[in-house]
């Protein structure tokens, strides 16, 4: 296969436009049943919960110098009554238009607003509880690529004013494995210990992470609209996810994973878009988001019917430190 520099990639995705970026799929705030209603089963989780920055943000955030200066940029007064700064920073709930912050990133941020689910979910007797609770919206940790893009399209920051005015980074240097097993790690359900992932869930986890951070990236820069900071920033990304996706087709043996991982990449270089010196030539939105189609529906793919057991040439490509401490139970 001939691989196509990363910096041609860089220079074809420099100027990719439409008009905004990616709607998050934000948890409806009439349908938040709150942490303590999680907390209630999951006492361990939410005690781990609590030492976590998503935790804290609810206090500290506004706080801080950084989240001043950035509100100043944009005129907001109060970011918790901001939906820019609320749909990824805090939990809402309440009816519509009466919706009060209550918390900062919790358990239905990443798991779904729980209304029409925690019922489901607590009926330990039927076995398929799980199954049936994700039919009406829960986001289970089985369903790495669900997690995944909960994770990626906060933290891919898809919002141009937010960068090139507000100087809000363009995104975090998320991966998967180091930071569901640091900090962020509440995996109580065999008793006390707050369990590491096995080796094979480490490997899903890292390949389902690159390809979704490749995704929201693309889906990040196609709400560009004039070259600065956030178009510099998301070209970074897809540079870098890119980079981490092509160690990763060269680890894998020939077979289906390599071949839907390099159509990943494919995928990412298709939507290249035109510029001349003086600024937008074209745009290209839907061929962006195209792209970002196919790689999601390549993820899901991978999320559903790979086996970590697969993937075993890529452990050398693991992280071996974890993004903070693990929450230890009393």
């Amino acid at each position: 296969m001939t691989r196509r520099p990363l910096t041609t990639l860089v220079s074809a995705l420099l100027l990719i436009a439409c008009a905004t970026g990616p709607a998050l799929a934000q948890s409806d705030p009439s349908k938040i049943t709150g942490p303590e209603a999680c907390i209630a089963c999951h006492k361990l989780e939410g005690a781990a919960w609590q030492e976590m920055k998503h935790f804290k943000t609810f206090d500290e955030l506004h706080r801080r110098p950084e989240a001043k200066d950035i509100a100043g940029k944009l005129g907001i007064a109060n970011i918790k009554n901001e939906s820019t700064c609320v749909q990824c920073h805090y939990t809402s709930m309440g009816a519509a238009g009466a919706a009060k912050v209550i918390a900062g990133v919790s358990c239905e941020l990443c798991h779904s607003a729980g209304a029409d689910w925690t019922k489901v979910h607590n009926v330990k007797e039927n076995a398929n509880h799980i199954a049936d609770a994700e039919k009406l919206g829960f986001i289970s940790p089985g369903n790495i690529y669900k997690l995944a893009s909960n994770c990626f399209q906060c933290h891919t920051i898809p919002n141009e004013k937010l960068v090139n005015t507000g100087g809000h980074q363009v995104g975090s240097a998320l991966e998967l494995v180091a930071w569901t097993q640091g900090e962020m790690r509440h995996h109580f359900l065999g008793g006390k210990t707050n369990t590491e992932a096995t080796p094979d869930r480490k490997r899903m986890l890292y390949l389902v992470g690159r390809v979704v951070d490749l995704e929201y990236s693309l889906r990040g820069i196609a709400g560009a609209v004039e070259r600065g900071a956030f178009v510099q920033g998301m070209n970074r990304r897809i540079a870098s996810a890119t980079a981490e996706l092509q160690k990763i087709a060269d680890k894998l043996p020939d077979g289906a994973a390599k071949t839907d991982v390099l159509a990943v990449i494919a995928a990412a270089v298709k939507p290249a878009a035109a510029a001349d010196g003086t600024g937008l030539k074209i745009t290209n939105k839907d061929a962006v988001l195209a792209g970002a189609k196919t790689i999601s529906d390549l993820g899901q793919k991978m999320s559903a019917t790979y086996k970590g057991t697969d993937l075993a040439a890529l452990d050398s490509l693991l992280p071996t430190a974890n993004q903070g401490t693990p929450f230890t139970a009393p």
